[in-house]
């Protein structure tokens, strides 16, 4: 780093650090569990991070954890808010700081002091695992290395590229292929996000080192506390755009299933929120499509709307914006794909149509939308959906992977 960098580094620490006003203790009487992640997980940006958070939040209250970004050695002042969040649930997140004496110390720093208290480091995402394995392995010989898959990036890939074909995506899904079927056995332990992955990864990793720890999520409200069926309209699809697959679910929304829709409902009005829609996606906002990005507060459309849509025509892991729904008690209309290991049931807890059965899911909507006694049913089963993503449900499975 060149000293004008480095100078520019110490006034910006200077003037907005810290980014957390609360200073976590390290207990030596408990272990102690680095996670390190590409970015500073923001939970409500994206599934992903949204789990991690979950996970992070209840490992704090038995070990000491610690969070590290991989790609940015000094957070931006925007993050601030999810840095005080992890904070607040008694997980310190590595920032920069300027010491007593004016010295700036930077991850190199961090890393010395906490490394040989480190009893396990918790690679999430397998970019973080290929480039930190072999660090780690040297730098904290004592700690046991667990690869968080999140979901079997090559096994999305695959699927997405057997309906649409692009050759550039080729050499990516054998770069994620290499990492998950082969490095992966380098890993002490490593963590599946459904039973069905974790099946389909033994064919290539001793099933003992495999763990299952899926989305976390519990209901936040009672239904019968929730606005009923005859106060609601509309239907919302939620999603981080920078994942492909809800790009080709909200197109084929938009384009195959809504046009149907529209026949017996033409005044239903379909919301689109999430992060950095494409000029695409951006361009389909009407009245009755509202295209709205990201939404800092969504709680409103699970009260106020018949449910939540997710075609999803491919994919891979368990869905957060499935589990999201249940957490308010709201139905949802998705495919095969979108309910692959979440345990639902069609017409119990979920509608369910096939991959691209658009007919199907089209008279789904248009039945969570006048049916009530259906619409009453599938939210009085929220709490049946949710329960095996529950941190009770889970917690056996995370501390025998911390054994």
């Amino acid at each position: 780093m060149g000293i004008k960098r480095k100078i520019k580094n110490y006034i910006h620490i200077k003037k907005y650090y810290p980014l957390s006003d609360k200073t976590i203790v390290h207990d030596d009487g408990k272990k102690t569990i680095l996670i390190v992640d590409n970015q500073i997980p923001m939970f409500d940006k994206d599934s992903g991070s949204n789990r991690l958070t979950e996970i992070a939040a209840f490992l704090a209250k038995h070990y000491n954890v610690y969070l590290m970004n991989w790609l940015k050695p000094i957070p931006r002042v925007e993050q601030k808010k999810y840095i005080q969040n992890f904070s607040d649930l008694n997980v310190t997140v590595y920032t920069p700081f300027i010491n007593k004496y004016g010295i700036m110390r930077g991850k190199k720093s961090f890393l010395n002091k906490l490394a040989p208290k480190i009893d396990y480091v918790w690679c999430h995402r397998p970019e973080i695992y290929e480039y930190y394995l072999d660090f780690f392995r040297k730098k904290t010989p004592q700690a046991q290395i667990i690869y968080d898959m999140v979901d079997i990036h090559f096994l999305r890939m695959q699927r997405g590229l057997e309906i649409q074909f692009d050759k550039k995506k080729e050499k990516q899904i054998e770069y994620y292929k290499n990492i998950e079927t082969n490095l992966s056995k380098k890993a002490d332990k490593v963590v599946v996000i459904s039973q069905k992955e974790k099946d389909f990864m033994s064919d290539f990793i001793d099933e003992s080192k495999l763990f299952t720890i899926s989305n976390v999520h519990n209901l936040k409200v009672k239904p019968q506390e929730m606005p009923p069926f005859e106060e609601r309209q509309g239907i919302f699809f939620i999603g981080s755009f920078l994942h492909d697959p809800n790009v080709d679910s909200v197109k084929h929304l938009y384009n195959k299933i809504l046009p149907i829709v529209w026949k017996t409902l033409p005044n239903l009005k379909v919301f689109i929120i999430g992060q950095e829609p494409s000029e695409e996606i951006s361009n389909m906002n009407s009245d009755l499509f509202q295209v709205k990005g990201f939404v800092e507060n969504i709680i409103p459309f699970y009260e106020n709307c018949f449910a939540s849509v997710s075609p999803l025509r491919y994919g891979a892991g368990v869905k957060g914006k499935i589990g999201q729904a249940f957490e308010y008690a709201l139905p949802v209309v998705t495919t095969t794909i979108g309910a692959e290991g979440m345990f639902l049931e069609d017409r119990f807890t979920a509608l369910i149509s096939e991959n691209e059965d658009y007919q199907k899911f089209a008279e789904n909507i248009i039945e969570v939308c006048t049916n009530k006694q259906l619409w009453d049913t599938l939210q009085n089963n929220s709490a049946k959906a949710i329960f095996p993503f529950s941190i009770e449900a889970q917690k056996e499975e995370m501390f025998r992977l911390l054994s």
